[in-house]
C-alpha cells in the first residue's frame, strides 16, 4: 500500500466523504465517525455518575489540550482549551498594562476580523493598535512594513500564521526576532495553519500561538485553544481568572491563586463535550504526523492550482507551494457569472466549497480527498459557465 493510499484508506473515518464532494476543510474539517462515540461517552459520564464524572473529565480536557497543543510542536502542558480564540485572545490582551509609554499593537490589515475588531477596541484599555494595511490589490501581506512597524513603544505584535482570504504563508520568524529585539511579545494566529502544515511553537520561538478546531483540526466548534511560552504564561495574570484557572478549582478558595502556566487562563467551566467530540480527529491527526499530511496537501493544491490556470482562471494564491498554507483560492467568475454564481451552483451540485468576496471560491482538498475530487470542481466550474 503506498502512502497515498494509506491515507485514502482513512476515508471511511469521515462519513461526509461518501455523500458529497468534500473540499471545504479550511472553513470546517469533515466530522471523524468516531467523534459520536466520545459524546456518548461524556454523556454516559453524565447520567450515571452525575457530579462524580468530574473526576474523569477535569484530566480528560487537560489530557486533550496536551494532545491538540502537539499538533503544533507545544510540549505538554502548555497547552489550554477554551470555547474559541477571541476569549483566549481578549483575555491575553486584558492581562497586559497598556497604560505605559510601550502600549501598541502592530497587526495587519489581514487578520481575521475578529482579531481586527478587538484590536479596533484597545484604546479603552489605553493601548494603540497600529493597522499595516495590505499592498495595493489588497491581499499580499507587507512584511517590511510590519518590520518597520515594530518600535520601543510595541508591546505586542499579531499576526496570522496562514492568511484566511489567499492561504499564503507568513514567515513569522523575522517578526518574532524584531519584536524581541525591542521587548515585545509576539502572538500568532494559527487557525489556518494548525492541522496542515508543520508547526514547531517552540522553534519558532512565539510567546503565544492560538487557533481553534473548526477547520483542518477538524475538531468542531468550542474548542479554541492557546499555546503561551511557559516563561510568559508565569508573568501575566488574566482578568477573567475564572475557577478552571485557579491553582486548585475543587477547592473553592474565594482567594485568588493562579494555576501554574497556561492553565491560568482556563477560564471558567470547560466545554468538556467539545473536547470529547475533538478527541477523535486530533489522534487522527496525531497518528498520521504532519509532515505526511502537508505532502499530501501540496500534491493535490498544486495540480489544483495549475488546472485553474490552465483554464483561464484567477488563483488568489502563492503559486509557490512552499508559500502556500492548505486552500487554493480561485475566482472562476467571467462573462457576467460572477465567483459567487459559481459557488452556489457547485453547492446544488453536490461540491462543498466556499466563497469570500475579493478573493472567490476557496477549495481545500485535505488528507482524505482525491485528487479526482480536487480537479473535478474545475471541470464543475467550467461546466456552470458554459451553462450546462
Amino acid at each position: 500500500m503506498t502512502a497515498h493510499e494509506d491515507l485514502l484508506s482513512r476515508r471511511a473515518d469521515y462519513p461526509i466523504l461518501g455523500r458529497r464532494t468534500y473540499l471545504a476543510s479550511h472553513t470546517l474539517g469533515a466530522m471523524h465517525r468516531r467523534t459520536p462515540e466520545r459524546l456518548a461517552e461524556f454523556a454516559g459520564q453524565w447520567a450515571e455518575q452525575g457530579v462524580v464524572a468530574w473526576q474523569d473529565w477535569a484530566p480528560e480536557v487537560e489530557r486533550i489540550a496536551d494532545l491538540v497543543g502537539s499538533l503544533v510542536g507545544a510540549p505538554a502542558g502548555t497547552t489550554v482549551l477554551r470555547q474559541n480564540v477571541a476569549d483566549l485572545l481578549g483575555d491575553l490582551v486584558a492581562s497586559l498594562d497598556w497604560r505605559g509609554r510601550r502600549n501598541r499593537v502592530v497587526t495587519s490589515a489581514l487578520e481575521w476580523p475578529g482579531s481586527l475588531y478587538t484590536w479596533s477596541q484597545i484604546g479603552r484599555l489605553g493601548g494603540e493598535a497600529v493597522v499595516v494595511p495590505a499592498d495595493a490589490d489588497g491581499l499580499a501581506f507587507d512584511l517590511e512594513r510590519m518590520l518597520d512597524s515594530v518600535d520601543e513603544r510595541t508591546l505586542l505584535v499579531e499576526c496570522s500564521h496562514v492568511l484566511f482570504r489567499t492561504s499564503t504563508i507568513v514567515d513569522v520568524r523575522p517578526l518574532v526576532a524584531r519584536a524581541h529585539d525591542v521587548g515585545a511579545l509576539v502572538v500568532v494566529d494559527g487557525y489556518q495553519a494548525a492541522g496542515t502544515l508543520p508547526v514547531d511553537v517552540v522553534a519558532l520561538g512565539v510567546d503565544a500561538y492560538l487557533g481553534g478546531s473548526v477547520k483542518y483540526l477538524s475538531g468542531g466548534p468550542g474548542n479554541g485553544w492557546m499555546y503561551a511560552a511557559p516563561d510568559v504564561s508565569a508573568r501575566l495574570e488574566p482578568v477573567t481568572a475564572g475557577w478552571f484557572g485557579q491553582t486548585a478549582p475543587f477547592a473553592f478558595d474565594p482567594d485568588i491563586a493562579y494555576a501554574s502556566g497556561v492553565r491560568r487562563f482556563a477560564g471558567g467551566t470547560p466545554g468538556v463535550p467539545s473536547a470529547y467530540a475533538a478527541e477523535p480527529a486530533y489522534q487522527a491527526l496525531a497518528d498520521i504526523g504532519l509532515r505526511r499530511i502537508r505532502e499530501r496537501s501540496v500534491s493535490l493544491t498544486q495540480p489544483l492550482l495549475e488546472g485553474a490556470l490552465e483554464r483561464g482562471f484567477s488563483v488568489r494564491s502563492p503559486h509557490d507551494p512552499d508559500r502556500r498554507g492548505g486552500h487554493v483560492s480561485i475566482d472562476p467568475g467571467r462573462g457576467g457569472v460572477s465567483s459567487g454564481q459559481v459557488h452556489d451552483r457547485l453547492l446544488e451540485r453536490g461540491i462543498v466549497v466556499d466563497h469570500r468576496p475579493g478573493v472567490g471560491i476557496r477549495v481545500s482538498p485535505h488528507f482524505y480527498n482525491t485528487l479526482d475530487e480536487a480537479l473535478g470542481v474545475l471541470d464543475a466550474m467550467s461546466e456552470v459557465l458554459a451553462g450546462r
